[in-house]
């Protein structure tokens, strides 16, 4: 009776194998002789159990294919002390039986599906879908910037409101703004000839006298007052400006006080 399986070659072996026995066989009996079982190799190697148990079965269509084949069966053999070449002749020889090359190893069906359907989509239908959403984000973009200028122009083109008055108010004249305060209190010395002035600040004592001289002018920003003393023949070499207004040195007082309320009476 013939007992000889599809498996097995006209010489009685395995597909794939020798007198040793199969490329799974083989590499199983390395793994039990170590002791470790299959979990213990897929947790070193990284190899699923899934494709571990292929492997030992012989089920190279289970395996995923190309160049991954060898990567695992050589990582397999390697962790059992296998010979690594011994386990790839053993994988060629298997798939030249069985009429396979490795380039054409048969991925899973999940990995073939997925690709016939991505090429299934035609570039043309691609190439259109990527134009229509190009065309309307252009679109958009461009009646927000239509919107945007119309806007501003209906803004620049309305005219400005003059506020009402309010019931029981009286519109009134127009009248003078008075011009704001100027900030501060700065005064500023210069001297058209050199002359002795005497200075002192607010209600110090300490009076500082020296020659005012037409190359060193003086900056002061006193609280209050600035209080200066000079000869009669000296006022009109004297030369003040307060907050950048000019002021007229009088001449019928050898001591004048400046604060930052007269000042303006004295202005040009």
């Amino acid at each position: 009776m013939d007992s000889k399986t599809s498996e097995q070659t006209p010489e009685g072996g395995r597909a794939g194998g020798s007198a040793e026995g199969s490329l799974g066989e083989q590499l199983r009996r390395a793994r039990e002789a170590r002791g470790v079982n299959l979990r213990e190799v897929s947790e070193q190697t990284r190899i699923t159990m899934r494709h571990l148990e292929a492997i030992e079965a012989d089920d190279i269509k289970a395996l995923p294919g190309g160049i991954f084949n060898k990567s695992f069966i050589k990582s397999y053999a390697r962790y059992v002390k296998f010979p690594e070449a011994r386990a790839v002749e053993l994988y060629e020889q298997t798939l030249r039986e069985r009429g396979l090359h490795t380039e054409e190893v048969a991925t899973s069906p999940q990995r073939s599906r997925i690709y016939m359907g991505e090429s299934a989509r035609s570039p043309l239908m691609t190439y259109g879908l990527s134009a229509l959403i190009v065309g309307l984000l252009a679109l958009v973009v461009y009646a927000g910037l239509n919107y945007y200028r119309r806007t501003q122009g209906e803004q620049a083109g309305a005219p400005a409101q003059t506020p009402t008055p309010a019931a029981g108010q009286q519109a009134t004249a127009a009248t003078p703004t008075p011009p704001p305060a100027a900030d501060g209190f700065k005064v500023q010395l210069k001297a058209a000839r050199s002359f002795w002035l005497t200075s002192w600040q607010d209600d110090d004592k300490k009076k500082r006298g020296r020659f005012l001289k037409p190359d060193a002018p003086e900056e002061f920003e006193p609280a209050s007052a600035l209080n200066l003393h000079y000869d009669q023949v000296s006022a009109d070499a004297l030369q003040v400006t307060v907050n950048g207004q000019a002021l007229k040195t009088p001449t019928d007082t050898t001591t004048w006080t400046i604060t930052r309320d007269n000042f303006r009476q004295f202005a040009q």
